[in-house]
């Protein structure tokens, strides 16, 4: 994969996504197939996955290596994703940049069971885990409240509702970073925009250095 450069407010910044192992690489996106709206029937189908009432549209692999790039991930930090889907930003936290720990909260069972299916050595390691969100008292559960988290990635629509917003807004004055996919969070003014990349609709939200 060659080297990708993404947008910043103060210029451009080169990605070191081109060091990856090629085959690597390639392994990633066998394992979690990107979704080509010219070629694919919507909802995506995925074996033993009914979306039917739940369309999936997941993140093509590119982006997701961008993302967790943009976001400086390392060693040091834990993972919370919110709404996981198959897995894959888990996956790539922990596979290739090394992430301690990847959690994925996914409103299907059936995603849920999908994701644990492909990240299954990971998981095995205790590296990686799965959770079916409860949607009726999501924000208070343990998960949610939990201090260990240092990056959240999240892809909030317009009709997301304050209660995530709320909850965003807390974790970002605690210091996590937040990477936001698709629809930015601008609006949000006590947040702050460190990184984006408009043309893969990435943004990325931390405190600003003092």
């Amino acid at each position: 994969m060659a080297s990708i450069t993404t947008s910043t407010a103060s210029g451009s910044t080169q990605s070191k996504i081109g060091s990856f192992p090629v085959e690597q690489v390639e392994q990633f996106r066998r394992q979690y197939p990107d979704y080509d709206e010219e070629e694919s029937e919507f909802p995506l189908w995925i074996e033993g996955v009914d979306t039917t009432y739940a369309p999936f549209i997941p993140t093509s692999t590119r982006r997701v290596l961008i993302a967790l790039d943009m976001v400086r991930l390392s060693s040091a930090d834990k993972v919370l994703d919110v709404g996981s889907g198959d897995g894959r930003f888990c996956f790539a936290a922990v596979s290739f940049f090394g992430a301690q720990k990847a959690l994925g909260i996914e409103y299907e069972q059936d995603l849920v069971e999908k994701s644990t299916e492909l990240a299954q050595d990971l998981v095995d390691q205790g590296r990686i885990l799965f959770q079916k969100a409860d949607l009726t008292n999501w924000r208070d559960s343990p998960t949610m409240q939990s201090k260990e988290w240092t990056v959240i990635v999240v892809f909030l629509s317009p009709e997301g509702g304050t209660d995530m917003e709320e909850w965003l807004v807390q974790e970002f004055k605690r210091g996590v970073r937040i990477v936001a996919l698709v629809f930015d969070l601008k609006h949000l003014k006590s947040l702050h925009c460190s990184l984006e990349d408009t043309e893969e609709g990435i943004w990325v939200y931390e405190k600003q250095q003092q």
